[in-house]
């Protein structure tokens, strides 16, 4: 003993680093509210990716009647 203080060691096994691994995931997600949480930026965020389609759908089409303007004029010059 050094200076005639005590010394404790530890050792913890694999399965009890695995365990309290589980126990700190399990605790940190939360509760079941972040979940719905999630469930309702997901029905979010895929309602914003239909809009986002719609839009793309609408700017094509407008670039397309474009391009026929564009081939009409350049054949009648």
């Amino acid at each position: 003993m050094i200076d005639g203080r005590r010394t404790q060691t530890v050792q913890l096994g694999c399965g009890t680093l695995i365990l309290i691994a589980l126990i700190v995931l399990f605790f940190s997600r939360g509760g079941a509210s972040d979940l719905g949480d999630l469930e309702r930026q997901v029905h979010g965020l895929r309602s914003e990716i239909g809009e986002l389609k719609k839009a793309v759908e609408v700017q094509s089409l407008q670039i397309q009647l474009l391009q026929e303007k564009v081939d009409k004029l350049k054949d009648k010059e």
